[in-house]
């Protein structure tokens, strides 16, 4: 049995390299019919990917095409999208490309890279799953080379996972920019009612000024959201988003209190906790005073917690609400459900009493809108298959040995990339840092748009990264378990993950196992019922398919469906 001191971090350490391997599956590929598919965000991603012609050249190179004892056999044009894939299901091309191989129009795909296809994991799991069930038989990367076996779709699940890591560490960064932006009086958004964006700045956009203008006052006379909302949709207001002509707008109660709290309608910018006066910096008209505002929301000062962000962005503590995020979606509509913390606070000193970590589900239409699961009914399924799935044949062990080796050798080449870029990064930080510590000495009175504590503060987490990477480079060879370490993982995983009340413990280790997950639930209280799918990630899914696994009790057993019906929570 596993030592009772074992501590979280130390439990999933022993999880880091855990990517055992099966028997591959042999395809001729000359007599395959592929489709090239290129994507690029329509922003957000310019200076980091090649643009969408270069994609497509580099995919029709002879080194990608070759085939024996033809070429590769191309069918149609290549697809070309202009869309993030960091959230699922909002690619056209890519839904319609993916159709057409389950209807068998395409066999293989090519692309750039591996994070042209995905970089959320429903659909990531989705490229996997047609893999396993042998609709798709190929995939072709320009960057890399890809094996139709156990091991090769491993090893593009990890790819997958730090495509996804590196979106939100992107996002991260871009917050970071942003932020800065905003102190200096830029608004970066698509879109504010009322106005009209250019160079960053915001100006009155004639009568849907007059029209926003007139919303305001309405509401300081008493009149109601939903009220606001029916009269503005008989004005004819029309909307005007960055770089795009006025187009129709319906307005409801949600989008009409929305813009009722929204300080940068006083002038004042805001974004997370940085706030900035628009008049500062330009003549900047704004469409009500801030005493007015206050009246109008019922608040003392534009701190309030009641009013939102002049630009969009997710509060702090919604950032820690990043159990499983983008992984569980909801059973009725198949969207991913929003993720967060509801906590219940004494009346008397606010200590909160109790949080739940819950998922909704936003979608329009669906019949599950605005309804939550709690994530215990997950902790509770992802526990009990873990506690009676035991992959610890010696089968097992053994192939888990020969593919670590595979999979260090990836991850060395991965983190020798990631620890030059962080050295490059600590460079260019510390040279904008001298920069700015130049230019408020000698010019004083620009002091106010320059935040040398926030530079430093940056420079101080990408050196905190580097040291992390470096470090990791150096313990991936002494990271494979012994075949007794191994049997103490599997025997105590369950009742490891019963205990320990750290998130990035759960997050990390289920992910290792899990793929994502699908809810449906009924009824209420006692009556209550939950359905829970779960997609495994290799090996396991093939582990349990071909019942090369132990059960809890110590007995060999077949248990391919992943479904818990009916189960009461």
């Amino acid at each position: 049995m596993a030592d009772e001191q074992t501590t979280p971090k130390e439990f999933l350490q022993m999880l880091q390299t855990l990517f055992p391997i099966y028997d591959p599956r042999d395809i001729d590929i000359s007599q395959l019919k592929y489709v090239i598919y290129a994507r690029k965000s329509t922003k957000g991603e310019e200076r980091q990917e090649r643009s969408i012609p270069d994609q497509i050249a580099d995919c029709m190179k002879r080194e990608v095409m070759a085939a024996e004892p033809t070429p590769l056999q191309l069918v149609g044009k290549p697809i070309e999208e202009k869309c993030s894939a960091k959230e699922p299901d909002i690619r056209p091309l890519f839904r319609k490309m993916i159709d057409d191989v389950k209807a068998g129009k395409f066999d293989g795909i090519i692309a750039w890279h591996p994070d042209r296809l995905a970089r959320n994991m429903k659909e990531a799991g989705e490229i996997i799953d047609l893999l396993d069930k042998g609709i798709l038989k190929d995939l072709r990367f320009a960057t890399s080379s890809f094996e139709n076996s156990p091991t090769g779709k491993m090893l593009l699940g990890i790819s997958f996972v730090l495509s996804k890591q590196y979106s939100e560490h992107l996002s991260e960064s871009v917050t970071r920019g942003n932020i800065r932006k905003t102190e200096d009086g830029v608004f970066f958004d698509e879109m504010k009612h009322g106005y009209y964006i250019s160079n960053g700045r915001l100006f009155p956009d004639g009568n849907n000024f007059i029209l926003i203008k007139e919303a305001f006052e309405k509401r300081l006379e008493g009149w109601g959201q939903l009220e606001i909302a029916r009269w503005l949709n008989t004005t004819g207001y029309t909307l005007r988003k960055k770089g795009k002509k006025p187009q129709s707008y319906k307005w409801d109660k949600d989008n009409v209190s929305k813009m009722l709290r929204d300080t940068a309608y006083t002038g004042v910018l805001r974004y997370g906790k940085a706030f900035v006066d628009l008049t500062e910096f330009y003549d900047f008209e704004p469409v009500i005073s801030v005493d007015d505002f206050l009246k109008v929301n019922k608040v003392k000062d534009l701190s309030d917690p009641k009013l939102v962000s002049s630009i969009m962005v997710k509060s702090r503590e919604a950032t820690k609400a990043n159990l499983l995020r983008g992984m569980v979606f909801c059973g009725f509509c198949n969207k991913p459900f929003s993720s967060g913390i509801t906590t219940k606070k004494d009346p008397e000193t606010k200590a909160i009493i109790t949080s739940r970590y819950l998922y909704r589900c936003e979608t329009e239409d669906c019949s599950f809108k605005n309804k939550s699961v709690r994530a215990k009914t997950i902790l509770d399924y992802a526990i009990q298959f873990l506690s009676s799935h035991l992959f610890t044949t010696e089968s097992n062990y053994e192939q888990y040995v020969a593919d670590a080796k595979e999979y260090a050798k990836v991850r060395a080449k991965a983190l020798d990339s990631d620890v030059a870029s962080f050295a490059k990064q600590i460079g260019n930080k510390e040279a904008e840092y001298e920069r700015t510590k130049a230019i408020v000495r000698d010019k004083p009175t620009l002091g106010r748009h320059y935040n040398l504590d926030e530079i430093g503060a940056e420079l101080k987490s990408i050196r905190k990264d580097h040291t992390k990477l470096v470090k990791d480079r150096k313990q991936l060879k002494q990271a494979i378990l012994t075949y007794s370490e191994y049997l103490e993982l599997f025997e105590n995983i369950g009742v490891e993950l019963s205990k320990t009340h750290d998130m990035a413990v759960l997050d990390e280790t289920i992910k290792k196992f899990f793929l994502n997950f699908t809810i449906k639930q009924w009824g209420t209280g006692k009556k209550q019922r939950s359905e829970v799918v779960a997609k495994l990630n290799e090996p396991w899914s093939g582990f349990v398919e071909s019942n090369n696994f132990v059960d809890g009790r110590g007995e060999r057993t077949r248990t391919s469906d992943l479904r818990v019906p009916n189960a009461a929570r």
